[in-house]
């Protein structure tokens, strides 16, 4: 697999607005020596808090900005330096969808989504079957007729997504596509995004700040802060190893975790057994784990925490109640710590000489 967008230690400077000594002062580097390849074919996601350089980077990508050091590549041409009349070529390859829609508030759906293709000059025999083609495809072929206005918001990101389709661009570049949008509409814009990578061969690059986003969709993920790549790599092992702190805070709104100190009070509570949280994952999933307790006379019942998949694996953290000897729980422990993260729940509100039997490290122990 190739690279379709390559960057090569490209960073983007602005000089510091709205003071009279801004010519002075420190310009900011809204991206920081980027070095990044986008395979092509491949759902990508590019996740950090706001500030974190990501509208940049995508500004970058098409050319609406050009770097102050280095290199931006798309489909192996060197674009940072190419004037514009060129640039217009590349970018009608390049397709794009926003959070606000962007749709021609005067124009219907159809008429929306004709408007590029009136722009690149296509016959007006071509227009039509290409545009009644497209909202068949995202599904709004009964809106031809309707205003911007009538459309609830999913109906009008789907009509963003066909504009952007209209030239087949290689590229589809998706930015918070999906921030204005509830829960259900926003995982009916997904699943159709992973469509268009499966059916289109369409490369897609999401931006966001919701990591659930690239955990229903994207192979890859992209960690950015202060205009840095602080991480990356294949969504699954990113979600199961996050390195970076910024990472680790995404992936804990996404995956479910160990419980705060107050939950572990309230378990503790209502379960007398001891409690411990195990990272559930492709190398320890539910079953072994329920074995390895089984084997060792271990009592074991989940009393909180949750698993999701992430490109068909599992991953997440469940905490159980366990029941049995000292000896035999510390040995299917100690076998468990093997091969996953285990980490023994203390109430906050314990005495401190009730502790001591359980602070002993067990293999992997968190």
């Amino acid at each position: 697999m190739s690279a379709i967008v390559s960057l090569r230690g490209v960073s983007k400077l602005f000089p510091v607005q709205g003071s009279k000594r801004s010519h002075r002062a420190e310009p900011v580097r809204a991206v920081d020596s980027v070095t990044l390849d986008i395979e092509e074919g491949t759902v990508v996601g590019i996740v950090g808090y706001s500030g974190a350089g990501k509208s940049t980077l995508v500004r970058l990508l098409n050319g609406l900005e050009r770097p102050t050091e280095g290199q931006v590549f798309v489909k192996g041409q060197e674009i940072s330096s190419l004037p514009e009349s060129r640039l217009r070529t590349v970018r009608s390859g390049i397709g794009m969808i926003f959070q606000q829609f962007n749709l021609l508030k005067s124009r219907t759906v159809y008429g929306n989504v004709a408007y590029p293709l009136k722009v690149a000059g296509w016959p007006k025999d071509k227009i039509k079957p290409r545009v009644d083609e497209l909202l068949e495809f995202v599904g709004i072929a009964d809106k031809a007729g309707s205003y911007p206005r009538r459309l609830s918001g999913g109906q009008q990101q789907r009509v963003g997504i066909a504009r952007a389709l209209a030239n087949a661009p290689d590229i589809l570049l998706a930015d918070e596509a999906t921030s204005a949008l509830d829960p259900e509409t926003t995982r009916d814009v997904l699943r159709l995004l992973r469509r268009i990578n499966k059916e289109l061969g369409t490369t897609v690059v999401v931006i966001t700040h919701e990591m659930h986003v690239v955990r229903e969709i994207c192979d890859t993920v992209v960690m950015m802060e202060s205009g840095r790549v602080v991480e990356s790599g294949p969504t699954y092992s990113v979600f199961a190893d996050p390195q970076s702190s910024s990472t680790q805070r995404f992936v804990a709104t996404a995956v479910h975790g160990t419980p705060e100190p107050d939950t572990v009070s309230r378990l503790s509570a209502a379960h007398p057994g001891l409690l411990v949280s195990l990272g559930i994952s492709e190398a320890a999933p539910t079953p072994l784990v329920a074995a390895t307790f089984e084997r060792h006379g271990v009592g074991s019942s989940v009393v909180f925490g949750g698993v999701t998949e992430i490109q068909n694996k599992i991953l997440g953290t469940l905490t159980y109640e366990l029941t049995g000897s000292g000896a035999s729980i510390d040995a299917a422990l100690a076998e468990l710590g093997e091969v996953t993260a285990v980490e023994r729940q203390l109430p906050t509100a314990a005495p401190a000489e009730s502790l001591a039997p359980h602070l002993a490290s067990v293999g992997k122990e968190a």
